[in-house]
């Protein structure tokens, strides 16, 4: 702007500035803290959660100073907040007859602690409950023989591809022994009447020639493969040693490939006993999103088998494992229904489970229980606040050493 003036006159008519228009009442508000210098020191941060913005920013998180705030503010009615002790107590006392509401995410991340806890003490039951699951086969053992994961990706896609189109040949067949027309089959299976006329017309199952390749550096070691193979050695690793030793010079993999294909010429491999591998022990916050289930797909993941049986055998080896489990799940599914009837059920049930850190869980939950009743009948969450407190964090560190709380204040509750 052509202005001739220096960096700290423009700050200190930043805070000289005034402040914002008056604004209504705030009824319903959601309250947290931040850090100004993690572990030290700390804010509080106050957002009218029906106009979706912040009111207020200050130093400190004390009692005193919240409720001195609240006190300033009769029209507040309900309050969303954490479990931080220091809010619950500072609405008491300013605002007695305001509803406080616990927040949803953080009751899940309580439940997810206290599980996770349990889980850690039953160290050695994880590590045995992972020693009895098997996973995957390994492809090569360790002589380097074939076993039957030994094809390589193209080939396996290749078979994937034959088994489709043999299927699809298959069902032409049948339609045609019915009666159908090659268009009429077309039409009713969604594939080209010229490929409806292909297949009719082979009589047999027409096989894809194989592409033609150009040389390779391994071609004029096929022979020597071969009679290899002749005299009875079935380790890829071992003849790609060899062939090193004779000037060879291209990768063990083109070896392989190479041995597969001879050994096998239609590509199918027969199974042989690979070695037994367990299952490395997860960690417990890995083992909590199995036991819950987070990610509950329609299709199961090829490695969900893998994780069942693993919960399964942890569930036998500690039967407490499997009470935790249902309870763990069914919170979940309450929190979903918005259900504050099945929730006091629920909690009885909690509190005569056989885990000690579910019972503290449930005496918690005890302690608070108006303000968790609260978070499953009203509508009211402390996510807009988590979300202005990472703005609040994202301008302190675009103001580097100039963000104190003065200027922070401004920057936040300037209107948008």
């Amino acid at each position: 702007m052509g202005l001739r003036t220096s960096a700290d006159t423009v700050l200190r008519e930043l805070r000289k500035a005034p402040g914002r228009k008056r604004k209504p009442q705030p009824r319903v508000v959601g309250i947290d803290d931040w850090a100004i210098a993690r572990g030290h020191q700390y804010g509080t941060i106050i957002v009218d959660l029906e106009r979706r913005e912040p009111i207020e920013v200050f130093a400190g998180r004390e009692t005193t100073a919240v409720a001195a705030w609240m006190r300033a503010h009769p029209s507040i009615e309900i309050v969303a907040r954490d479990w931080a002790g220091a809010y619950s107590e500072a609405v008491d006392i300013a605002l007695p007859a305001a509803k406080q509401v616990s927040d949803r995410w953080h009751l899940l991340c309580n439940l997810r602690d206290n599980v996770e806890r349990l889980l850690y003490r039953l160290g050695p039951q994880l590590r045995q409950a992972a020693q009895q699951g098997e996973v995957g086969g390994v492809t090569l053992g360790r002589q380097g023989l074939l076993s039957g994961n030994s094809l390589r990706s193209w080939q396996r896609l290749s078979d994937q591809r034959r088994a489709t189109r043999l299927a699809l040949y298959e069902r032409v067949m049948a339609l045609r022994a019915q009666g159908g027309t090659m268009k009429g089959i077309g039409r009713e299976l969604s594939s080209d009447h010229r490929t409806v006329r292909k297949f009719i017309t082979a009589g047999a199952f027409p096989e894809r020639a194989p592409k033609a390749r150009g040389p390779t550096p391994l071609d004029p070691y096929r022979s020597y493969i071969e009679e290899r193979i002749a005299q009875g050695c079935r380790c890829p690793r071992l003849i790609w040693q060899e062939l090193k030793q004779r000037g060879y010079t291209g990768s063990r993999a083109a070896v392989q490939n190479c041995v597969v294909r001879l050994l096998f010429p239609q590509g199918k491999v027969p199974l042989v006993q690979a070695p037994v591998r367990t299952m490395p022990c997860p960690s417990a916050r890995r083992v909590f999103g199995w036991l819950v289930g987070w990610r509950k797909l329609a299709v199961e993941e090829p490695r969900s088998a893998d994780h069942e049986r693993f919960v399964q055998a942890l569930c036998k080896i500690e039967p407490v494992v499997g009470e935790v489990r249902s309870l763990a799940r069914e919170f979940l599914g309450l929190m979903h229904r918005r259900s504050p009837r099945q929730f006091d059920r629920w909690l009885k049930r909690l509190s005569r489970c056989d885990a000690a850190e579910m019972r503290r869980f449930a005496r918690s939950l005890r302690a608070d229980l108006p303000a968790v009743r609260a978070a499953f009948r009203l509508p009211w969450s402390k996510g807009q606040t988590e979300g202005h407190v990472n703005r609040l964090k994202f301008l302190k560190r675009q103001m580097y050493g100039r963000a104190n709380i003065e200027l922070l204040r401004l920057q936040v509750l300037k209107p948008s």
